[in-house]
């Protein structure tokens, strides 16, 4: 389960690293804001819709289109590359879909536990489009955390940024390794698990390139565990992504222990 606490973590150490540092940015110069404006009328059609039976659903021919807009890549990411100026911007569309992710996946009635293993079934479409959507914007942060290194002088070097760096990714990575999980539900539909297995094969090369051997390979072994039960369109997809993140060299962000 991806915590509020992790990526609170990303928030807090993202703005140590970037103190005093500016770069030209490649996500849109309102995508955050348009995240959050997205992101705002999402939650107050979550809250209208207590008390019903489920949360706002992709089905739903008016939900559906205020839903479609927190998903909207060209408006929210934009396009690569992606620099350290990106990073605030970036992290703060991964933390307000990562809170999408948790409302579907947490969603109960009358503050009975929730039933996780059920939500992830029912509410797959919206949980499988913000995964997706989080993969690509993990990919576009890793991007940008390497770009950061890349950049940073002698003097900049400093024990507090690298910590930082090393905090950023592990809540990136925890992301990541939701996939496999994801992928792994035995109640997901093929197109669904087509869009989460080609959002991996789409961006492995970031992702390859912002995380350590040790992770590359923990991915490689879950995701090699799934492949016999997907459908060979996904299991394609999968393999693709294990294939470039086996062959990707380890440079920068990747060497970062």
């Amino acid at each position: 389960m991806i915590t509020m606490r992790s990526i609170a973590r990303l928030a807090a150490m993202g703005g140590l690293c970037l103190l005093g540092l500016a770069a030209r940015a490649e996500v849109p110069p309102n995508g955050s804001a348009y995240m959050d404006a997205a992101f705002a009328s999402v939650e107050s059609m979550i809250k209208a819709s207590e008390g019903r039976a489920s949360p706002p659903r992709l089905a739903d021919p008016v939900e559906g289109k205020v839903l479609a807009d927190v998903w909207d890549v060209p408006a929210i990411l934009g396009k690569k590359p992606y620099t350290d100026a990106d990073i605030p911007a970036l992290l703060n569309i991964v933390q307000k879909q990562t809170r999408i992710l948790q409302t579907y996946t947490l969603f109960s009635l009358n503050r009975k536990p929730p039933d996780t293993a059920k939500n992830v079934v029912e509410f797959q479409d919206e949980l499988t489009r913000t995964h997706a959507f989080l993969l690509k914007a993990v990919a576009a942060s890793l991007q940008a955390i390497n770009s950061f290194g890349a950049h940073l002088q002698v003097d900049e070097k400093t024990d507090a940024r690298f910590q930082g760096i090393r905090q950023m990714r592990l809540g990136l990575l925890e992301i990541v390794a939701g996939a496999p999980l994801a992928l792994r539900n035995p109640g997901l539909t093929p197109p669904n698990q087509l869009m989460l297995a080609r959002s991996l094969a789409e961006n492995a090369a970031d992702i390859a390139a912002g995380i350590a051997p040790a992770d590359r390979q923990a991915l490689v072994t879950s995701l090699q565990a799934i492949q016999p039960a997907l459908k060979p369109d996904a299991k394609k997809a999968v393999g693709e992504f294990i294939q470039t993140i086996s062959a990707a060299a380890c440079e920068g962000l990747c060497r970062l222990n």
